[in-house]
């Protein structure tokens, strides 16, 4: 009796739509570069934001990125998302900027209830109309925090939490271990928890 063996169909690049793209990018469409860009330039500048705290620097981040994105299309060999390609051209360029800044400034949060739930800070149990007060004082001081962090740990932290990316992704995005990068965000997430409790506002409770 013989046996019949049924071949595996194989994977297609031509059905995976960024492939696609990339694909005719690389070919020197470039209508599918102006796609990319409509597809990635709101998230990237929002993630840029988030590290060096200015719209207008943000923008030149994204811009910088896109033009180098550009530039280096040819290199592009799939072995990450583009999504995850963009993000590490993205986070180098912001903490370039922040690296070459003499006084930093303030990073915008506007997420601030979020932030609140993913460092895991408690308020304490009242009832005046101070807890609000409080409430204010605790994300000022924890922008002020933020804003202490060194560039890794900082770029560690927002991708982390207000990306929603993995330790696998930002593994990726920096060029480290998952462990390194679990241990950046702990020390990151520490940090911001202690000068929460130095406030003396709010309790500090949970695991990471």
């Amino acid at each position: 009796m013989t046996l019949a063996l049924k071949s595996r169909p194989m994977s297609d690049d031509r059905t995976d739509p960024e492939a696609v793209l990339i694909a005719r990018l690389q070919a020197g469409d470039d209508t599918a570069f102006e796609e990319i860009v409509r597809q990635h330039q709101e998230p990237l500048v929002r993630f840029a934001q988030r590290l060096v705290g200015d719209l207008d620097d943000a923008s030149d981040v994204a811009q910088e990125t896109f033009i180098r994105a550009y530039e280096r299309i040819a290199e592009f060999r799939g072995g990450s998302t583009l999504y995850t390609w963009l993000y590490r051209i993205a986070y180098n360029q912001a903490i370039s900027l922040l690296r070459r800044r003499r006084v930093r400034r303030f990073l915008r949060l506007d997420r601030e209830d979020e932030y609140s739930e993913g460092v895991e800070l408690q308020l304490v149990e009242t009832y005046d109309v101070a807890a609000k007060v409080e409430e204010v004082d605790l994300l000022r001081h924890i922008e002020a925090a933020i804003e202490t962090l060194p560039p890794r740990q900082r770029g560690i932290f927002v991708m982390r939490h207000y990306e929603g990316m993995s330790h696998a992704q930002i593994a990726q995005v920096v060029g480290r271990s998952e462990g390194a990068i679990r241990a950046g965000y702990f020390h990151a997430v520490r940090k911001l928890r202690a000068a929460a409790s130095k406030a003396g506002l709010f309790s500090v409770g949970g695991e990471l």
